[in-house]
């Protein structure tokens, strides 16, 4: 069993340096663009690119997003 690492979790990375002591270990060099989905804002941020990708939800999406900006602008000239 992988003890728990860095912030108490169990840390992919230790995990295949343990499994790398008792067995070969494989790799895949990935070409594309990574996504970091191990904390609040990397997840979020992570949903709204695929979703504003996504056929069905893309347009209300990005509507959506429109108005928040708007919102945002309003809220930012209000404190001037």
């Amino acid at each position: 069993h992988q003890k728990p690492g860095r912030g108490g979790e169990i840390q992919l990375t230790d995990a295949i340096d343990t499994m790398n002591k008792t067995q070969r270990v494989f790799a895949h060099v990935f070409k594309g663009e990574r996504h970091d989905v191990g904390n609040k804002e990397g997840y979020l941020e992570t949903s709204i690119e695929y979703g504003l990708k996504h056929p069905e939800i893309k347009e209300q999406l990005r509507a959506y997003i429109q108005r928040l900006g708007k919102q945002f602008e309003a809220e930012d000239k209000a404190k001037k």
